[in-house]
């Protein structure tokens, strides 16, 4: 299966999968918990955003692009 995201999406994608990962109550199995952690990791190494100095300012950046795009 393939997903298509711009970078402005996926950004924001992972930021929200980093915040929830370790919250056990989001979860009624652990197997869903892997499959977001897949995501999460597949995301961190296509992504060079979520490394930047600058990361507040870019998931803003992204966040504004993905809502005036909806």
């Amino acid at each position: 299966m393939e997903i298509k995201l711009t970078t402005a999406e996926a950004t924001v994608l992972h930021d929200l999968l980093y915040r929830i990962s370790g919250r056990e109550e989001y979860f009624e199995d652990i197997a869903e918990q892997y499959v977001l952690w897949n995501i999460e990791c597949q995301l961190e190494r296509e992504l060079v955003e979520p490394h930047t100095d600058n990361y507040s300012e870019v998931i803003e950046r992204s966040r504004d692009t993905v809502r005036k795009n909806y």
